[in-house]
């Protein structure tokens, strides 16, 4: 580990022997980074095992790679579920996110939580400590854990089209999620049944779709229903 900061030196130091003595102990994966300039610090033993790696390997992985083999928190079923400020300012402290590529396969996913070790100062905004966390869902679990997470991903895809709505399109996409019908939608809003049909055409313009289902799938990951 080569660091300026000395005072960051000594602090990340000594939780990388922590982690060394004790970190068995500590559910998951360890990682510790900067990532201004990329740097790769520590990763505990149970991450080299289930990567693949060796101490010296981790530390020379290039950011593109440790996204790839490790965590991308950008990743089409990575979802960020948690943002923590630090006290009153808008300087980040935590991020939570769940990553479940492999639970159509294993029945599996995992937490992972990325600490800002320096949250209160700008100048070590980059050094963090990630911590990744399996799940293993039960059976009777499993079902409703893929439908919940299916529509995060579905959110994630589709928040762009979905911010270019107008509050009055999002009324009607609601109502149009419970299969609600143009004259009533029109009696409930107190517009005109022609209106609506223009609000209607407008949203599948808008959201690029002509499917039922899918206007169904907007108001359950977007809460609309």
């Amino acid at each position: 580990m080569k660091l300026k900061d000395t005072t960051a030196q000594e602090f990340i130091g000594n939780q990388i022997r922590a982690f060394e003595v004790a970190g068995e102990w500590i559910p998951g994966i360890k990682i510790i980074q900067c990532t201004d300039p990329f740097q790769n610090l520590f990763i505990c033993k149970r991450g080299q095992e289930h990567f693949g790696l060796t101490k010296a390997s981790f530390g020379y992985l290039p950011a593109r790679d440790y996204r790839r083999i490790i965590f991308n928190p950008e990743g089409p079923y990575t979802c960020q579920l948690d943002v923590s400020k630090y006290k009153d300012t808008s300087l980040v402290e935590k991020k939570i996110y769940i990553r479940h590529d492999q639970l159509i396969e294993k029945g599996e996913a995992d937490l992972v939580i990325v600490h800002y070790l320096f949250p209160g100062e700008p100048d070590r905004s980059g050094f963090t400590f990630t911590q990744i966390i399996p799940i293993e869902f039960e059976p009777w679990a499993e079902p409703k854990a893929k439908r919940i997470l299916e529509e995060m991903v579905f959110k994630k895809e589709n928040e762009i089209k979905f911010s270019l709505l107008t509050d009055r399109n999002k009324e009607v996409l609601s109502l149009m999620a419970k299969c609600v019908r143009a004259k009533q939608i029109g009696e409930r809003l107190f517009i005109g049944e022609n209106t609506v049909n223009s609000h209607k055409k407008h949203i599948k313009e808008v959201l690029e779709t002509n499917d039922n289902w899918e206007i169904t799938r907007y108001g359950l990951a977007f809460d609309l229903i």
